[in-house]
């Protein structure tokens, strides 16, 4: 017999006018297993998962201590390093200076050399500045003047661009000349209409 069964007899006598009998009736039930865990699966259960988390910890602080191991080691060999090592010297060089111009005498009788000296490269900024300055002497000049009044100027580059209109060609070439005769003017452009009144 299974834990989960059990029996169950029944008697019954049935009497009838001259026989009397006996039915006997035995019927087996089994109840629905139980579904549980038992004990000994638990503590299975219990001893695989400590055994899993202590696993997991020991891999971690092992870990741990291999990164700590190497950093100290590395700063170690860095610290040696240095001490052997010291830290090298960057030496920056300036650019050449300009070679010097040399003069000679010539020797009697001889012709005096030529010399020939690059200019210097303008910087940008001094460049406007320049055409700047020599656009207001420029223009004073040409205020001063009775006659020039519709002439306008601009100055780019050292050259200078003469716009407006004059009565006479005369005053066309004047303008011209007291713009050429501005220190640092290089060019004059002389776009000036002669209008006859």
């Amino acid at each position: 017999m299974y834990p989960n069964e059990r029996t169950e007899q029944k008697r019954v006598v049935v009497d009838s006018p001259g026989v009397r009998r006996e039915i006997v009736t035995e019927r087996i039930q089994s109840a629905p297993r139980e579904t549980g865990i038992s004990a000994g699966t638990v503590a299975i259960i219990t001893i695989l998962v400590v055994m899993v988390v202590g696993a997991i910890f020991y891999f971690v602080s092992s870990r741990n201590a291999n990164e700590a191991a190497n950093r100290n080691a590395n700063l170690d060999a860095a610290s040696q390093a240095s001490a052997e090592h010291p830290p090298s010297t960057t030496i920056v060089q300036q650019p050449a200076a300009p070679a010097p111009v040399i003069i000679q005498q010539p020797a009697l009788g001889q012709q005096a050399p030529v010399i020939i000296q690059q200019p210097a490269q303008p910087n940008p900024r001094d460049t406007a500045s320049a055409d700047a300055n020599m656009q207001e002497i420029a223009t004073k000049r040409l205020t001063e003047e009775p006659d020039m009044a519709l002439v306008s100027i601009t100055i780019s580059d050292s050259q200078a661009v003469l716009t407006g209109s004059v009565n006479s060609s005369a005053s066309k070439a004047k303008a011209e000349r007291l713009v050429k005769a501005v220190r640092g003017v290089k060019s004059v452009d002389n776009k000036i209409v002669v209008s006859s009144v």
